[in-house]
């Protein structure tokens, strides 16, 4: 058997290289995915530096916690290591929610004090749940850019009955909440069976939050299919977001064309947030099965491209998954907290926030 080499290291020399893949099987049981995975490993200045990422890995994390019976913790897979593409806006830091960008939900984010400022405004526990992170996170994208305020317009899609609307209208925005129109279809009725389908302006209104008053004479709700936006909601907004949907409207495509739709109804220079599920375990395989779908690291590098192409200023994309205790957390059902990352599918998934500024 050829020794796996260790002299004379140099990254990115064949040393390097043939190091990157003897470490890809033996810590993942594998043979490298592409030439693309062993370029970026061999990358590290050290051998040591090499090993300690692999400690950290995902794939081998799940051996060590199967050999061990305990419970699965997530390591950081070789794919979401690489550097982002170099034809969009990125960075590579702690993402935090005072100064938001496009990026993942991270344990760190759940300390800050502008979380739990959020969190009392929405009269929600300040938790370490993911679902509470999106509201978090696509208020503080709204806010840092100045669309929270008197004579500011939005519109939601498939809202459901979260919060995010009666928040607005308690700070003098006007709001166009909406779902998907009613129908007789199974995907519809499971919904409303989970409670989180919205049928009325009555569902969209949280009295903890804002005076019925001003909620009535604020927000509008709407049916609206985000497969096909109606063109007389053009450019009639400063901003627009969505929360924990598009992952729901069927095949992969069409979320992501709902993203690119949704610009439509905001002015430029207005602001989209839109948050989702994410896939923390694979960048090749996905959940893409007609009625739900996960999106990829390789999906949201093209969405950011193809808007950018467009004339539009997506956020810098910063897919650091942090590095706090309950970053390795994978909660399993009976789910419980901390909620960060879950399994979906055979995946692990967290949530990811997308912000983009309208272009022209």
């Amino acid at each position: 058997m050829q020794r796996m080499p260790v002299d004379g290291w140099r990254a990115g020399d064949e040393t390097a290289r043939e190091a990157a893949a003897w470490a890809i099987r033996l810590f993942c049981g594998r043979e490298p995915a592409d030439e693309e995975e062993i370029r970026h490993l061999s990358q590290y200045e050290t051998l040591d530096g090499l090993r300690r990422a692999f400690t950290e890995n995902w794939e081998f994390r799940q051996f060590v916690d199967g050999m061990s019976g305990g419970r699965r913790r997530w390591g950081v897979p070789p794919f979401l290591m690489r550097p982002p593409r170099t034809d969009i806006p990125s960075k590579h830091e702690q993402p935090t929610l005072d100064e938001p960008v496009s990026q993942l939900c991270t344990g760190s984010q759940f300390k800050e004090p502008v979380y739990a400022e959020i969190t009392e405004a929405l009269a929600m526990h300040a938790n370490p749940h993911r679902k509470t992170w999106e509201m978090a996170y696509i208020t503080s994208v709204l806010a840092t850019h100045g669309m929270i305020g008197v004579g500011r317009r939005a519109i939601g899609f498939g809202c459901g009955r979260e919060r995010l609307p009666s928040l607005l209208a308690s700070r003098g925005v006007e709001v166009v909440a909406t779902d998907q129109p009613a129908n007789d279809t199974a995907d519809l009725a499971r919904w409303r069976s989970s409670n989180q389908h919205a049928s009325g302006l009555g569902d969209l209104f949280h009295n903890q939050i804002v005076h019925l008053d001003d909620f009535e004479r604020l927000v509008e709700f709407g049916a609206v299919d985000m497969n096909d936006i109606p063109a007389s909601l053009d450019g009639q907004f400063d901003c627009c977001w969505s929360m924990s949907a598009l992952q729901y409207i069927g095949p992969l495509e069409r979320s992501l064309a709902f993203v690119e739709a949704s610009l439509r109804t905001i002015k430029p220079g207005g602001i989209a947030v839109h948050t989702t599920d994410f896939n923390l375990s694979s960048n090749g395989d996905t959940l893409d099965n007609g009625r739900q779908c996960i999106l990829r690291r390789r999906d949201v590098e093209a969405l950011c491209v193809h808007l950018t192409a467009q004339g539009h200023q997506v956020m810098p994309l910063n897919l650091h998954p942090g590095h706090d205790a309950t970053d390795e957390v994978v909660d399993l059902p009976p789910h419980g907290l901390p909620h960060l990352k879950l399994f979906v599918d055979r995946y692990v998934t967290t949530s990811i926030g997308i912000a983009i500024r309208k272009g022209g």
